[in-house]
């Protein structure tokens, strides 16, 4: 009952260091994260790529099915050891649990600024709530990107803007995503936008390798301050937890029946500010959710700021999607 079935619901982390890594030790850093965790599944093999096969396996790690014996993480190093790359399935894991994968295959204490919801709770059950959203799907189904893409394309691409570091967050991001769309190609709608927003609900600096996710949906439009979009998420209840649960085949059908109704105008995540020795640039890769899905991830070190977009093919060609990030950047960063 999570939604998109066409998903692989990888998620990925991506971290620049200012020391190159040592390949043995970042095995053994990732074996024994995996033995320490069970729940991680088996070890990954760890992969070391040239410069200009980065892009593709950005892709890999962050995009590739995974299949029934697949391992549920995925670890690659750059050929100069300075960047590191972490993926997962994200029912084991959510954005914050990879920077503890980082920490174990760096070698390295990492910690988050970044403050979750705690145990805030949804104001409806999970059947009450999908009915509703159902209903919304029927009668006001989110605003989409325009975007002409490449039909039957499997391919995503992945990419992030990353700048000196700025105060802002995750008010600051969804205004961006709010005036780009409203200046977007294609977007014109009298719907406003609907994003979904993760959140976590940890409160602890140091994260654990799992799984503790929220999700806020914000409707607004373009012309807000960033303290009128802040005030807007405060006041946001988080959507009930999903249940393990195929409801005897019958969400899968309905989710297939509603497939373009369904989903957000974009995806937001927000890791804060990463704090760890050496640790120049951290950029974060949400999953792709929903038809033409966007999603947008945010993440600041002491020195730099990335802005990442994620984007499937068949929904924006390779010119949509790098127009796309400077829109939201330019507006982000201004």
């Amino acid at each position: 009952m999570y939604g998109d079935p066409d998903t692989t619901w990888g998620i990925c982390l991506e971290a620049t260091l200012a020391e190159p890594l040592d390949l043995p030790a970042v095995v053994d850093g990732v074996n024994t994260l995996c033995e320490r965790y069970p729940h991680l599944g088996a070890a990954p093999l760890v992969t070391q790529s040239p410069a200009d096969a980065w892009p593709r396996v950005r892709q890999e790690v962050a995009a590739a099915p995974y299949g029934p014996a697949s391992p549920l993480l995925r670890v690659a190093v750059s050929a100069d050891g300075s960047g590191l790359l972490v993926g997962a399935h994200h029912g084991v894991i959510d954005g914050l649990g990879l920077l503890a994968v980082v920490s174990a295959a760096a070698g390295r204490d990492l910690r988050t600024r970044a403050r979750g919801i705690g145990d805030r709770r949804s104001p409806r059950g999970f059947v009450a709530s999908s009915v509703r959203r159902l209903g919304e799907a029927v009668t006001n189904p989110p605003a989409r990107f325009g975007g002409a893409g490449e039909p039957g394309s499997t391919l995503e691409d992945l990419s992030a803007v990353t700048r000196p570091r700025v105060d802002r967050g995750t008010a600051h991001l969804a205004r961006a995503v709010l005036e780009a769309f409203a200046e977007h190609p294609g977007s014109r709608t009298a719907r406003h936008p609907l994003l979904v927003i993760g959140a976590s609900r940890r409160l602890d600096p140091v994260p654990e390798p799992d799984r503790r996710t929220a999700y806020l949906r914000l409707r607004a439009g373009s012309g807000l301050r960033p303290d009128q979009v802040a005030s807007l998420v405060a006041d946001l209840r988080p959507e009930p937890d999903f249940p393990e649960t195929s409801a005897g085949g019958a969400a899968p059908l309905a989710i297939r029946l509603l497939r373009n109704r369904l989903g957000a105008t974009a995806m937001l995540s927000n890791l804060g500010l990463v704090e760890g020795e050496g640790l120049e640039s951290v950029a974060m890769y949400p999953a792709t959710s929903g038809p033409r899905s966007v999603a947008v991830g945010l993440a600041s070190t002491a020195t730099t700021t990335s802005l990442s977009l994620r984007t499937r093919r068949r929904d924006f060609t390779a010119s949509e999607h790098e127009a796309l990030a400077g829109s939201l950047a330019e507006r982000f960063f201004a």
